[in-house]
């Protein structure tokens, strides 16, 4: 085949070095290296790390999956008939809208007598897929009442493929659930669902937990040289580490491979943490206490019919429930996850990490005595009881009289997370279902706050939650929402969490708001469909249990043990998987994409329309009756994640970023190998 002028470039100047010197020698043995001595059309001294070759196509799909190849494409401007772009632009194709399913789905947006979920209908979602397909929503837009049931064909544009998405949560989840397997029968999966995990065996469990089986996937060598100890395999055929033996491998250097001696290990793990306290299987699940609340985080972020991201490599954390691994250290063996990975061939980048966290700190603000809330610097208010003070008395709607969350003070834990953002992990979190308005930097009530003490500053105002300190501030992000907190340039302030307001199943004046309980303000990143949303259930009825998506499966009997149901599942705890499972489906398309590109992505959407969504009126003042209209927005922007149908451009420097979600990067667009 006749060759072509192929610019290259890798991650470092070594490797560009040493690929340079392979490139240019006779009789490679190098499997991605052509075997022949390439012709150098260009060796761009001016550059450490590209250069420009003689190469067929079958060469350049070869280099395209050495790991130290950074891009490969085409030398335009030697090609200006054929494959030079436009002269302002580089255009990517962008990613193709793909069916979901064969055929139409039912989505139910809430649970009524009228309309109870049938068993018959096997083939059905909750409004969290279809909502987030397009900008408005689809029961206002075409006029109907928010229990239609709807029968649509769902089209999306990605599926989290090649992401790695951890469920850090209250436990591990049930992963022994239908929604989590790939040998089910009863309901169709995806169109291009995959199914099946990264470890050998490839099990009928998509789910791995990260302490019990990321492990093996992260070195596999020190597990294979003595698989009779330290292998053994899991109840749905994955070969996964001995339980002793994978706690080790995090707490032990020495048991490891010596590549992975010098990452550092985590201080402890408690002996409980085993798949049985943890994880289940399909004939048995985990202690109650750590899968009501998990199971249903996991399936509404990659569950094969409720998640956005079924097509992702699907992790799970214990993080804080019994049996769990703490948070601190929840933090750091996420962290060492994301370090020690291996690059993924097929892209030669290692894959994004995700970390989704329906979770959160609040503390008591009035355990007894006498408090003062300062207001936008004015003079301190005293009080005994929230009464009195509009703000105090309407803040929170779910009977938790006296808890705000406010911000963390610096400790280990803060920093732990901190490092976490740092190393490239993008860390989705729930915003809070107290009804607080949370600001940014800069706004009157950002420094709003509470103290013992009338004369107290802001930073001698002390709360403690869980032996925790924490400020008195009202209006700003609590933990973990302050992660990644920064000073920028220009000396004003931002934080690095991906923070997740809640969308209600009901309307407000026959438009789409966010639920009454949802944190709200300008501190919010955005709002996804929470209220309701259908989800896989293991005998945890907040709104109710239905038959299962597949109504055969049934893991155990007796009262009410291992049955395999689904539920109307809400709060900020099911707008954060769902928020993480959508961004997973964005970074398939834009591996390189840190906090900061999702961020501004985010913020290239459209906000809502008026005419179609319920923003309300901020309130300005201590005592304002609007404090009481608990869908209010609080100032905040009316911003839903949703792919959109049109390609409007908004020039980001190098970064293009599209409605649709997709990212052109000059410097990235690359062959891409295709998988048999």
């Amino acid at each position: 085949m006749s060759e072509k002028y192929y610019s290259l470039g890798t991650h470092t100047k070594e490797q560009w070095a040493e690929l340079h010197a392979e490139l240019i020698a006779d009789g490679n043995t190098y499997e991605s290296v052509p075997t022949r001595q390439v012709t150098v059309e260009d060796e761009k001294l001016h550059s450490p790390t590209r250069g420009s070759y003689l190469l067929t196509d079958e060469e350049a799909k070869a280099l395209k999956a050495d790991p130290r190849v950074k891009f490969i494409n085409i030398d335009y401007m030697k090609y200006p008939e054929t494959y030079a772009p436009p002269p302002d632009e580089i255009y990517a194709t962008p990613p193709k809208l793909i069916n979901r399913y064969s055929g139409t789905v039912k989505v139910y947006r809430e649970f009524q007598d009228s309309n109870n979920l049938n068993s018959s209908h096997v083939n059905r979602t909750g409004y969290q897929i279809w909502r987030c397909m397009q900008k408005l929503d689809p029961w206002v837009a075409n006029g109907y009442a928010d229990n239609f049931v709807a029968d649509v064909q769902l089209q999306q544009l990605g599926s989290g493929k090649d992401v790695d998405v951890i469920v850090a949560d209250d436990g591990a989840g049930w992963i022994g659930h239908p929604e989590f397997q790939n040998n089910c029968t009863d309901a169709p999966a995806p169109a291009d669902y995959v199914g099946g995990n990264l470890l050998p065996g490839n099990g009928t469990c998509d789910l791995l937990d990260l302490v019990l089986d990321a492990p093996y996937y992260l070195d596999p060598d020190y597990f294979n040289a003595n698989s009779a100890s330290r292998l053994t395999t899991r109840f749905d055929g994955t070969t996964v580490p001995v339980e002793s033996v994978a706690r080790s491998w995090w707490t032990n250097s020495a048991a490891r491979s010596a590549k992975f001696q010098s990452f550092g290990t985590v201080s402890s793990l408690t002996s409980s943490y085993t798949r049985s306290n943890c994880n289940g299987s399909n004939s048995s699940y985990p202690p109650f206490s750590v899968t009501r609340h998990a199971t249903p985080c996991c399936a509404l972020t990659f569950g094969r019919t409720q998640g956005w991201a079924y097509n992702a490599n699907k992790w799970v954390l214990n993080l804080y429930g019994g049996y769990g691994s703490g948070i601190e250290t929840g933090f750091d063996l996420q962290k060492l996850f994301h370090m020690m990975k291996p690059v993924n061939p097929e892209y030669g980048n290692k894959n994004p990490t995700v970390s989704s966290n329906s979770w959160g700190y609040r503390a008591n603000k009035s355990p007894g005595g006498t408090y003062y809330y300062h207001f936008r610097g004015g003079s301190a208010t005293a009080y005994s009881t929230e009464s009195g003070i509009s703000w105090l008395s309407h803040m929170g709607t779910q009977g938790d009289s006296g808890r705000w969350k406010s911000e963390m003070k610096t400790n280990s834990m803060t920093t732990a997370l901190d490092e976490l953002i740092e190393s490239g992990v993008i860390f989705v979190c729930a915003a809070g279902n107290s009804n607080q308005k949370q600001t940014n930097y800069g706004h009157a009530d950002y420094n709003n706050y509470i103290a013992t003490n009338a004369t107290d500053t802001l930073e001698e105002s002390t709360f403690y939650e869980f032996s925790t300190e924490v400020t008195g501030t009202t209006n700003r992000r609590g933990f973990p929402q302050q992660g990644g907190k920064y000073t920028k340039s220009d000396g004003t302030i931002d934080y690095k969490t991906i923070n997740i307001g809640a969308l209600d199943d009901d309307f407000k004046t026959s438009k789409e708001a966010k639920v009454s309980y949802s944190d709200r303000g300008e501190g919010i990143d955005c709002y996804v469909p929470a209220d309701g949303t259908l989800a896989a259930n293991v005998y945890y009825a907040p709104e109710g249990n239905y038959p299962s998506t597949y109504p055969g499966f049934t893991a155990n009997t007796g009262s009410g043990a291992g049955v395999a149901e689904d539920t109307g599942f809400g709060g900020t705890s099911a707008a954060c998987p769902v928020a993480a499972g959508f961004i997973s489906t964005v970074l398939e398309h834009n591996r390189d994409w840190t906090y900061k590109e999702i961020k501004q992505w985010i913020r290239s959407l459209d906000n809502q329309d008026a005419s179609n969504f319920y923003t309300g009126t901020e309130s300005t003042t201590v005592n304002t009756s609007n404090w009481t209209d608990y869908e209010s927005l609080e100032g905040g922007e009316p911003k839903v994640l949703y792919q959109a149908n049109i390609d409007r451009r908004t020039r980001k420097g190098k970064r293009r970023l599209f409605s649709r979600g997709v990212q052109i990067n000059n410097a990235n667009i690359r062959i891409k190998k295709n998988k048999s």
